[in-house]
């Protein structure tokens, strides 16, 4: 009889419990809904907030590891701000050579752009100072986008520790180079970024604080270690999978190369400018797989835009991504097609193109980034040939190769149709 009663009372609390999470769902999904129509009269965009705490996180994560990464956005497009016309907003080895061994795990391309940009900030060359220098950057860019939870061992603290070895490495450069300029009488031209912003070259009367120097001399390094590599890796990947853009830049940078040999000339801005299929190649790779694909921003106050209202402490993700998969700027947008660029009305500093940002946040780096790409695709071109592994395109958090694109690749000598182009 007692366990009876016992058994009676323990089904008795777990109706209670299943009651109470009901009610307490149902009292939930009620006070949601009227805080969405209040939300609504006041302006602010239809949608939903998904769940409790995680929101609609999940299927935002999950549409980057598609091939269609924009699904999360365009579901919601109706539903969201456009701002202007074009900005979408959602509330929400087969040698045994050493150099070509290299391209096997894609080190090269990134050695190349982030060796080159420390030259020209700091000039640091390879060597000691320059290993160091590279190793605690790539654990400081580890924690740019990372889970907010700084504890011994976590991503996010040891990225704070490495800028913090990072500052102080930059900032003995800054002083010792201070003091030398200090002692020189006769005038002098900047060398690297360092003079530069030491110099005063915009016309301050003011000095810049060494802090604010170190701090922005590190924040240039950043396009040399990720995008300008990842966007190299990513030409490479698009041209690989399209043989009819490669042989027309091939054939283009072939041109060129044998003008250089016939005139026994060195290359200038002007070759560069001279190569209009390449720049194609190179704004279309941008556009497919933007590296910083969005940006946050968060309203310090409310801000109305377009009959919208955006809260005081709302986040605001401008998805550049969208942009440029938007069927209303361009035809096929998931087509690989440098030829598109040809066409009267597309220009690569129109609002509906935006890898570099755009207004005053434009990058200031945009040519750096396309002439180093440009060199770097021009030697490849005319010097390797190679076949790439089957890989996948990552769109979150950032665009990158899954397996870091291997590639074989071999001198072009050992391939008679091009060395027949070439005679």
């Amino acid at each position: 009889m007692e366990l009876k009663m016992t058994g009676e009372a323990e089904s008795w609390i777990w109706i209670c419990i299943a009651t109470g999470v009901a009610i307490g769902w149902l009292i939930y999904m009620m006070r949601k809904k009227q805080k969405e129509e209040e939300e609504m009269e006041s302006g602010v965009p239809r949608g939903s907030s998904g769940w409790p705490v995680i929101g609609e996180t999940l299927d935002f994560i999950a549409s980057g590891y598609t091939s269609r990464p924009v699904t999360f956005m365009e579901k919601r497009k109706s539903l969201g701000v456009k701002g202007g016309d074009s900005s979408t907003m959602a509330v929400v080895g087969c040698s045994g050579s050493p150099e070509l061994e290299q391209w096997r795990r894609r080190a090269d391309g990134v050695e190349i752009a982030f060796e080159v940009l420390v030259k020209l900030i700091l000039s640091v060359g390879p060597g000691e100072e320059f290993n160091l220098l590279k190793k605690e950057f790539e654990e400081f860019t580890k924690g740019l986008i990372c889970l907010p939870i700084k504890f011994p061992g976590t991503t996010l603290y040891k990225s704070l520790k490495a800028k913090e070895r990072l500052s102080s490495m930059v900032g003995k450069m800054v002083g010792e180079r201070k003091l030398s300029m200090e002692k020189r009488e006769e005038k002098w031209l900047p060398n690297d970024a360092i003079d530069v912003l030491l110099g005063n070259a915009d016309g301050a009367k003011q000095p810049l604080p060494s802090d604010f120097i170190s701090g922005n001399l590190i924040e240039m390094m950043i396009p040399g270690e990720e995008t300008v590599p990842t966007a190299i890796t990513l030409a490479v990947k698009f041209l690989s999978d399209n043989p009819v853009a490669l042989a027309r830049l091939l054939e283009e940078n072939l041109e060129l190369k044998q003008q250089k040999i016939s005139c026994c000339e060195d290359y200038s801005w002007t070759d560069y400018m001279s190569l209009p299929f390449t720049q194609n190649v190179i704004s279309e790779t941008l556009r497919l797989a933007n590296i910083i694909n969005a940006v946050w921003r968060k309203a310090l106050k409310d801000v109305k835009i377009k009959g919208h209202l955006i809260p005081k402490g709302w986040c605001v993700l401008a998805s550049f991504t969208s942009v440029h998969m938007d069927e209303e700027n361009y035809e096929n947008p998931y087509n690989f097609d440098p030829s598109r660029w040809e066409k009267v009305g597309l220009a690569v500093t129109s609002s509906t193109f935006t890898p570099f940002g755009g207004g005053q946040r434009l990058c200031p780096g945009l040519e750096l980034s396309r002439l180093e790409i440009s060199i770097f695709l021009h030697h490849l071109v005319t010097t390797y040939r190679w076949v790439a592994e089957k890989d996948e395109i990552v769109y979150f958090p950032t665009v990158k190769m899954k397996n870091k694109l291997p590639i074989n690749i071999m001198p072009i000598e050992q391939n008679p149709l091009i060395q027949t182009k070439q005679n």
